[in-house]
């Protein structure tokens, strides 16, 4: 079970940096449609990007979920806890480097992307592999933690509050 898990993690990684890499141009190869634009990047901003990292990590979740036949104990915990290391690791590279320089670089939003994929799948692995069977509120916790955040998502791409988090930087809007 260890192996089979160590590999589906190591496929999700690669998958979701795939992914999540093609999809930060979905919205706009898919000429702005609103459907597209709640699972991908609208704009540039901080927090549009974070959908990168989320949603390929989401949708390889539930398609792991159903490999596993819910074998795997404290799951949803995992997850969440990964994704969340995830975006708090592009957060934090992010403005601490164009604090530390001034601006933005591409190069190191992409590696940071990159850094953060491998965070979300290393933190996962670490819970999965270490866990004893959870009480069942925490897993219930977890999974509605997850779907919060894509409700999050979907409101604040649509709706998003007029901070420097959601704003874009090369247009200066907000959201769609």
């Amino acid at each position: 079970m260890q192996k089979k898990l160590f590999i589906s993690e190591l496929a999700g990684f690669a998958l979701c940096c795939v992914i999540g890499t093609l999809a930060h141009f979905f919205y706009e190869w898919s000429g702005g449609l609103f459907i597209v634009g709640l699972f991908c990047p609208v704009n540039e901003s901080v927090w549009e990007h974070l959908k990168l990292v989320f949603f390929p990590y989401l949708i390889f979740s539930v398609a792991q979920l159903l490999a596993f036949k819910g074998r795997l104990t404290r799951f949803f915990m995992s997850k969440a806890l990964g994704v969340s290391a995830g975006m708090f690791l592009i957060l934090v590279i992010h403005y601490t480097y164009s604090g530390a320089i001034g601006g933005s670089s591409t190069a190191a939003d992409i590696a940071s992307f990159y850094a953060a994929v491998g965070a979300a799948f290393f933190v996962s692995h670490t819970v999965l592999r270490n866990s004893r069977r959870g009480k069942a509120g925490e897993e219930l916790a977890a999974a509605v933690y997850l779907f919060f955040l894509c409700a999050v998502f979907f409101v604040f791409t649509a709706a998003p509050p007029l901070i420097p988090l959601f704003r874009d930087p090369v247009t200066g809007t907000y959201g769609i």
